[in-house]
């Protein structure tokens, strides 16, 4: 791989896994920032995700610790290699799996969803019956007056 690629898959890493948290830029610089004792400004974040900006290894470090990535294949993008059929071959196989994946990610995202509901229903009942218990103690209270 030529080293001109390596900034860009870097980026494109860092730029997922922080998409992936729902962080914005402004959140991974303070984590960043947090982290290296100093503070970091989004532009930077920016300028790393279009892999415009040299990183230094340190940061590359607190980038992986932050994003709680593992550091060779930020520093180590894969590289394909093979007959234009294997590629080929590969890259079918690559996208069933894919399909697969985002089936069962958008199956998860059902799950929780339900799970959400499941939870605000338990604690709106919860609320329900602290309150009733709390209006029983007082009459019985009042009663033992």
């Amino acid at each position: 791989m030529k080293l001109d690629g390596v900034g860009q898959a870097f980026g494109a890493l860092v730029r997922q896994a922080r998409e992936d948290r729902q962080w914005t830029q402004a959140d991974l610089a303070r984590r960043l920032g947090a982290l290296l004792g100093k503070d970091v400004n989004p532009l930077a974040i920016t300028r790393t995700e279009a892999g415009t900006r040299p990183v230094p290894f340190e940061e590359v470090a607190a980038f992986a610790q932050v994003l709680n990535l593992e550091l060779d294949p930020l520093i180590n993008p894969p590289q394909a290699r093979g007959s234009a059929d294997d590629l080929a071959k590969r890259a079918a196989e690559l996208g069933a799996e894919l399909d697969q994946a985002h089936q069962q990610e958008v199956q998860a995202m059902a799950a929780e969803a339900a799970a959400r509901r499941q939870l605000t229903r338990a604690r709106t009942l919860k609320r329900e019956l602290e309150r009733e218990l709390q209006a029983v103690e007082r009459a019985l209270k009042d009663a033992d007056a």
